[in-house]
């Protein structure tokens, strides 16, 4: 582990090789399989927000909200009716609390809801944007200790080689050819 780059991307050194990791989607890998797998320990638990946060929808999305609240329950959003299209919600999952985009998540997952994208199932869609808006951001400075846990989670995970949008999550760089770049032949 050698550091940040960028406030957004972790330089990991070995042998033969340097890595650069990009801290986001790489800490929505390793979120995404805390919360597909109920046997890790580190489930995250529904936690109640300090402050609600109020969300407005297009008047569409609220109906579509408002049939769903019960199976967003499931995904950890405790929420009801704030008026004619908005939401207040009052408790989500830990790592959404902690540093996440609530109402962005919120969004996204009622999108989900009432989307047909092909591909991944409902389920599967719902938790990766809720481990997407959970995930720290491009740009967020991490502590030397941070940075480890990061990539300790992110290597133990089940799909380490890409997030679950398919993007890649790594580049690899050869110390032969950083050698060749630098004339050290």
């Amino acid at each position: 582990m050698v550091g940040q780059i960028g406030s957004g991307y972790i330089l990991v050194d070995e042998p033969l090789a340097a890595w650069i990791v990009d801290q986001h989607v790489a800490h929505e890998r390793a979120l995404l399989d805390r919360l597909t797998d109920p046997e890790d320990e580190r489930m995250p638990a529904v936690q109640s927000l300090l402050v609600p946060e109020v969300v407005e929808l297009a008047p569409q999305d609220a109906a579509i909200a408002a049939d769903s609240l019960e199976e967003l329950s499931v995904y950890g959003f405790e929420a009801e009716p704030f008026g004619k299209a908005s939401f207040r919600i009052t408790g989500v999952i830990s790592t959404l609390a902690e540093r996440g985009d609530v109402a962005g998540a919120f969004r996204d997952a009622i999108s989900v809801i009432k989307g047909t994208a092909p591909g991944m199932s409902r389920e599967e869609r719902i938790l990766a944007t809720i481990a997407c808006h959970s995930a720290v951001k491009l740009g967020d400075k991490l502590s030397q200790v941070e940075m480890e846990a990061l990539i300790r989670d992110w290597l133990t995970s089940r799909y380490p080689a890409t997030c679950p949008h398919g993007r890649s999550i790594c580049y690899r760089l050869d110390h032969k050819d950083i050698a060749r770049k630098l004339d050290r032949h």
